[in-house]
């Protein structure tokens, strides 16, 4: 009988007790691989992501590469960082520097010619300061995005930061001058002394002759510029003296320190349309300057002095009775041999639309042959006491001798009469002329024979009112005794008017 608590062996090949082994198929990858292959998946998934994430790279030309580091300097529009420098280079030859960035993705769609960079430093101008952040932040780029234009990658950045205006609403104007005058880029425009607006742009034009200047003013400012608006330089402050008495107009403290520019539809000017697309205003040099009209036709003269023209210049104002009419365009000097003398030519540019033509005789085509045959002169006046600038008055003198206009020449020359200081100096030279011709030597003798018989007839006089001559004496005893008789008369004539009757009995005892 076995015990059933027992243990019995296993069977098998190996004989009683010993175990079976079972035989596997080994696997070819082992699980240890598993690890790395993942991490080399991830790796290349997210390189992949990374590529196609990555935004363009850019290339942009700068004068100096001061403030910019790679790695550090980002790229901004809007003050939100949109890419940032990798690389920066000399431009071969050394004139520059090349700057590599890599901009954010979907900025591809905002690279053309018309995009433009520029780096971002602390400056102050206009009255304004910009960029103060970057004193501590360093310097960055900035960008203006546009979808205009071709694409490309390769830009040359703008050494001044530009007034950036595209997502304002607004209007642009083109102006011309012949100088710049003080403004420079940001400086305000005003419309009646409210800032609406700033200088964008300027630049020579193609002929090097006129300044163009591209302002912007913000809406709903921009409706107020019409085709007839006038627009002027508002630097500094303009000084008047009129009836009223000195006048100061500026727009502000900003435009007296950095310049500026205002604009206005003159007084009692109806509005016209608003400006075309291509339209360029004239920038006047001041407020005076815009209000004075314009006139499209002009008449060139000449007229011809004898005597001196200081204070006579290109640009001196030519006067009839008070109003501007023109302008004296060149001065010369002419020698006559035949004469022995010189003259100076004075060329004029007058405007004939300021005169209204009302007389019969003068709607002829050429009406100057009238004007100077009733007396229309050429004279030099005094423009300004403190200056002593002159200028040309054109008046009718009827007194004046009989003259025509000579055509011999280029252009037409209108005859001249002296300045009324010459005539003032050519009067008194004929007074000193007839002062030398009179006989001074025997009258100054004569007038010495008159004071010696004036002395001696004083001297007689002085010897007749000696206090202590007998003539005197003798005068004093004379007119004691007229006072004593007078006296005595004064006496009679009281007493017969208080007895009248001693006329006939006589005085009673």
């Amino acid at each position: 009988m076995s015990d059933d608590n027992e243990v019995q062996p296993p069977s098998g090949r190996g004989g009683p007790g010993v175990p079976e082994a079972v035989v596997e198929a080994k696997s070819r990858i082992s699980i240890v691989w598993l690890i790395p292959i993942l991490a080399v998946l991830i790796g290349a998934f997210l390189s992949y992501r990374a590529i196609m994430e990555r935004g363009p790279t850019i290339t942009i030309r700068f004068e100096t590469g001061e403030g910019l580091q790679a790695g550090k300097t980002t790229v901004r529009y809007k003050d939100i960082e949109v890419g940032q420098v990798t690389d920066v280079v000399l431009e071969k030859g050394l004139v520059g520097v090349i700057v590599t960035a890599q901009l954010n993705t979907g900025a591809e769609d905002y690279l053309t010619d018309e995009t433009r960079f520029w780096v971002v430093r602390a400056t102050v101008s206009a009255g304004q300061v910009s960029g103060i952040g970057t004193i501590f932040s360093g310097a960055y780029i900035g960008m203006e995005p546009s979808t205009e234009g071709k694409r490309t990658r390769t830009f040359t950045g703008l050494e001044v930061a530009p007034v950036v205006t595209r997502d304002q609403p607004g209007a642009h104007f083109t102006l011309r001058s012949e100088n710049l005058g003080s403004f420079n880029l940001g400086a305000p425009i005003y419309y009646r002394k409210i800032r609406v607006g700033q200088v964008v742009a300027y630049e020579l034009d193609e002929t090097g002759e006129f300044v163009t200047v591209e302002v912007f003013v913000r809406a709903p400012h921009d409706k107020r510029v019409f085709q007839n608006t006038r627009f002027w330089d508002a630097s500094g402050f303009d000084v008047s003296l009129g009836a009223e008495g000195v006048k100061i107009d500026s727009p502000s403290i900003v435009s007296m320190l950095f310049g500026g520019v205002a604009f206005d539809t003159s007084p009692g000017v109806q509005a016209s349309d608003p400006p075309e697309a291509d339209h360029v205003f004239e920038l006047y040099p001041n407020r005076q300057a815009s209000l004075e009209k314009k006139y499209t036709e002009f008449a060139y003269f000449l007229s011809y002095f004898d005597g001196s023209v200081q204070g006579l210049v290109p640009g001196s104002p030519v006067m009839f009775r008070g109003i501007r009419i023109g302008e004296v365009v060149d001065l010369n000097i002419e020698y006559s041999p035949e004469k022995v003398e010189f003259s100076i030519p004075v060329l004029m540019k007058l405007e004939p639309q300021r005169i209204d033509v009302t007389a019969a005789d003068l709607e002829e085509e050429r009406p100057i042959f009238a004007l100077v045959a009733r007396g229309l002169r050429a004279q030099l006046t005094s423009g300004s006491l403190l200056t002593g600038q002159l200028q040309v008055e054109l008046d009718i003198h009827p007194e004046a001798p009989p003259a025509t206009v000579d055509m011999s020449g280029r252009y037409p020359a209108i005859p001249t009469i002296p300045r009324s200081i010459e005539e003032l100096t050519t009067g008194i030279a004929a007074i000193v002329d007839k002062l030398e011709e009179l006989p001074i030597e025997e009258i100054g003798q004569e007038v010495v024979k008159s004071l010696k018989a004036l002395n001696s007839t004083l001297e007689s006089t002085d010897a007749l009112l000696d206090p202590d001559g007998p003539t005197r004496r003798e005068l004093t005893r004379a007119i004691a005794e007229m006072a004593q008789a007078a006296r005595s008369a004064r006496l009679l004539a009281e007493y017969l008017e208080q007895h009248p009757e001693a006329l006939v009995r006589g005085k009673e005892q």
